[in-house]
């Protein structure tokens, strides 16, 4: 008999003669992930909008907001999400989402509740290590649900909820800091009105969580052999013991012997030393602490893997093809995301626009650009894809040429409407590429591996994205007195994400479905179940 790995890549390599017909079933998973998506965003850049408030009540700078914006939430969902990667393929998929919702949204609520740096940052690294359950468990529930032609669109109707998110931040963040004084009094809480208006604001968009999470429950997920045997508990302490320091230490002992122990503890000092060296030069130990942690969790998970499951490895942090592709999405998000975080902080210190109106603009342009986007580029992806295997880096290349023009005039002019404009065509240029490679990153893996394929590529491409993006342009700001110089400053990393999709192009051609198997077989994957 077949082994379910052979038969699920047969079916994608040979699903092109017809499209399997897809019950409703499959659209209520669809639509429930994307709201999902939707919440995982809204309360991931709420604080965006509420920046500049936040700042004058905790009495912070801007490179304390980077890291409040970026650093601490992405370098603690690439530690946690390190470990769902593998747990998402080990355990019931839906339980393991709502799970992750419940506690994302409660500790968003939490943050509404800080009264200082260390309390928000902390509660924003809980919303990180909650929502990095999302993208390997919906990715994977997805990918198995729907057929490789339709898998690209189902990602992007996916990914659509960043943008639906984003917006929403945006929209509800001002609206809160406008009319809490007015809203407040129809609260039945007693001294309501005594609560900050961004403090309202994160209580109030923590709410759904709940409710959502039990509708995830009610999802029909596809049987599959790779789940865990035995105690559910032990399987999953053992993947955090592969994430969170010192345990990683002792399972690359355990796995690899003194030899990798050793290999490991060179790794953790000297990202200890080039973060004091950071700290030494910029003064931001939280920043560079923090990062090191993160750069080290995902380092370490790729040397487990190496030792503990080899095909996956050799597929992932092993592959070149799966690296170059990696970093090259990772640099492009860096641009982007640094620049979408700090739009809304921009735009309320350099136009005189009330925080509401900005939000319902900037929401609006940003939502419709994004949505619109990843659609666009979820479909001419799919359709490209059948004559050409680069198609998802060309997206990518596209995207990001396509933004530059934008981002130099939300930056440079002085009318809000040009500005708003060039929002809404940066959100369709940049959401062009982001269901292209997440189910580029699909392809590229076994069945089995797809939760722990789609954990890896958004773990690598966070921390560097967010880990650095919004601290970058807020330390230069914080360094020159002026925003805009932060952010133009990102520019420089344009032709580097261009040379590594360049790489990536020459080598996609040739990654079949036959060859990804081929590659994992050499590996020690069992040719049968």
């Amino acid at each position: 008999m077949a082994s379910l790995v052979e038969r699920g890549v047969a079916a994608d390599a040979g699903a092109g003669a017809r499209t399997p017909a897809i019950g409703m079933a499959a659209y209520y998973a669809l639509g429930v992930l994307a709201l999902a998506n939707v919440l995982n965003y809204l309360d991931r850049q709420i604080v965006s909008i509420l920046a500049q408030s936040i700042k004058a009540d905790l009495k912070l700078d801007d490179a304390d907001l980077g890291f409040l914006l970026g650093t601490a939430f992405a370098v603690f969902y690439s530690v946690v999400g390190i470990a769902m990667g593998r747990i998402s393929d080990g355990l019931p998929r839906k339980k393991v989402m709502a799970l992750g919702l419940a506690l994302w949204s409660s500790m968003t609520a939490l943050g509404g509740a800080a009264a200082n740096f260390a309390m928000l940052g902390v509660a924003r690294i809980g919303v990180g290590v909650g929502e990095a359950v999302a993208n390997p468990c919906s990715h994977s529930l997805l990918a198995d649900i729907f057929p490789p032609q339709r898998r690209a669109i189902a990602m992007s109707i996916l990914l659509s909820g960043v943008f639906a998110g984003g917006a929403l931040a945006l929209f509800l963040g001002g609206y809160f800091l406008e009319h809490w004084d007015a809203m407040c009094t129809a609260v039945p809480i007693a001294g309501a009105c005594e609560v900050a208006p961004w403090k309202a604001a994160m209580f109030t968009v923590a709410l759904p969580g709940l409710p959502l999470a039990l509708m995830i429950l009610a999802i029909r997920e596809p049987a599959r052999a790779t789940e865990a045997q035995g105690s559910k508990m032990g399987f999953v302490l053992g993947e955090f013991a592969t994430a969170i320091p010192p345990f990683t230490m002792l399972t690359v002992w355990r796995l690899a012997g003194l030899r990798g122990l050793g290999r490991n503890m060179l790794i953790a000092a000297l990202l200890a030393v080039a973060a004091a060296i950071l700290t030494h030069l910029t003064g931001d130990i939280a920043q560079w602490a923090a990062f090191a942690l993160g750069a080290y969790a995902v380092v370490t998970w790729g040397q487990v893997q190496s030792y503990r499951d080899k095909p996956l490895y050799r597929l992932t942090f092993g592959d070149r093809t799966f690296l170059l592709a990696t970093i090259s999405t990772a640099l492009v998000a860096c641009v982007g995301g640094a620049v979408h975080v700090w739009s809304a902080p921009y735009a309320m210190r350099t136009f005189s626009i009330p925080a509401h109106e900005l939000g319902l603009s900037l929401g609006v342009a940003s939502i419709a650009g994004g949505v619109l986007g990843v659609l666009l580029g979820g479909w001419a992806t799919d359709r490209w894809k059948r004559s050409d295997l680069r198609a998802p880096v060309g997206i990518t290349a596209i995207s990001l040429l396509g933004g530059v023009p934008c981002i130099l005039t939300m930056l440079l002019v002085e009318e809000f409407a040009v500005f708003i404009g060039a929002a809404f065509i940066l959100g369709i240029f940049s959401a062009l590429w982001s269901g292209a490679t997440a189910a580029m990153v699909q392809d590229l893996v076994l069945p089995r591996m797809r939760g722990s394929a789609a954990a890896s590529y958004s773990l690598v491409a966070i921390v560097i994205s967010s880990g650095t993006g919004p601290y970058w342009a807020g330390k230069v700001s914080a360094l020159t007195g002026s925003l805009t110089a932060g952010l133009l400053s990102i520019m420089i990393l344009v032709p580097i994400a261009l040379y590594f999709l360049w790489r990536v192009s020459r080598r996609l051609p040739h990654e079949t479905s036959e060859a990804r198997l081929a590659i994992a077989r050499q590996a020690g994957e069992p040719a049968h179940a």
